[in-house]
């Protein structure tokens, strides 16, 4: 499909509605997939993962629809306001969130906020807000570069 003249197809609010669940839904799964890999030694155990993913899913869910509608539809607004909204702006700011949110989150949680900013934990919510990004631009039908 060929955007002419147009930054996206599909509503942005689809996006905001849709990329929340990235992270909080795809982290579990991740896990589960990551503990098949391994011969379900070293993993969750298969009697917790359901408890596990409603835990993401109660806490992470509501997290990052705040992050999503506060940090990254203003963005996204701005950006098509300048009529410059494009999937690679829009994931390279997501990419720069993804560690910011995921140590508040940690904080919040009164987890290890220290361990993700040790380089794999750098890495690793980067490629969370990524995802996110992604998720948000396919729903949303951004285009990957302005034009």
């Amino acid at each position: 499909m060929a955007l002419t003249g147009k930054q996206h197809e599909r509503s942005l609010a689809l996006g905001a509605l849709v990329s929340p669940w990235t992270v909080p839904a795809g982290l579990p799964l991740l896990f589960v997939v990551l503990d098949l890999l391994a011969g379900g030694q070293d993993g969750i155990p298969d009697s917790q993962i359901a408890g596990v993913f409603a835990a993401f899913l109660m806490f992470g869910l509501p997290f990052t629809y705040a992050v999503t509608l506060i940090l990254v539809m203003p963005v996204a607004l701005w950006l098509r306001r300048k009529q410059s909204l494009s999937s690679a702006k829009l994931c390279l700011w997501c990419i720069l969130l993804g560690p910011i949110t995921m140590y508040g989150y940690a904080w919040l949680l009164g987890g290890r906020p220290g361990e993700l900013l040790e380089p794999e934990g750098l890495l690793l919510s980067a490629a969370y807000g990524l995802a996110s990004g992604i998720v948000f631009c396919l729903v949303s039908g951004i285009r990957l570069v302005a034009r």
